[in-house]
């Protein structure tokens, strides 16, 4: 239960810092937003139709989900192959 709370608020905040880093120069925001989604999804099944939903209608962020869970950890790829827009209807496995 703390570590689905941490684990959720440590999502918002990269979410958010993303959303301010995304204003600098530097391109770092984006894939802060794209790993506080995946944090938020991880803790939360609840949120994981909407993550499927953004990447059916942005591809570009599909793209950006894959790129950073190539480099995630198991429990990040599990939530990546479920969010796959591609194979709709898939839960849990």
């Amino acid at each position: 239960m703390i570590a689905r709370l941490l684990t959720s608020l440590l999502g918002v905040f990269f979410v958010v810092y993303g959303v301010i880093a995304a204003l600098s120069p530097l391109p770092l925001g984006v894939p802060l937003v794209v790993l506080g989604l995946l944090m938020i999804a991880l803790a939360n099944p609840a949120a994981r139709p909407l993550i499927r939903r953004m990447r059916a209608k942005w591809r570009w962020f599909n793209r950006l989900v894959e790129l950073v869970g190539a480099r995630s950890p198991e429990k990040f790829k599990d939530v990546i192959k479920e969010t796959d827009p591609d194979k709709e209807g898939t839960g849990p496995t």
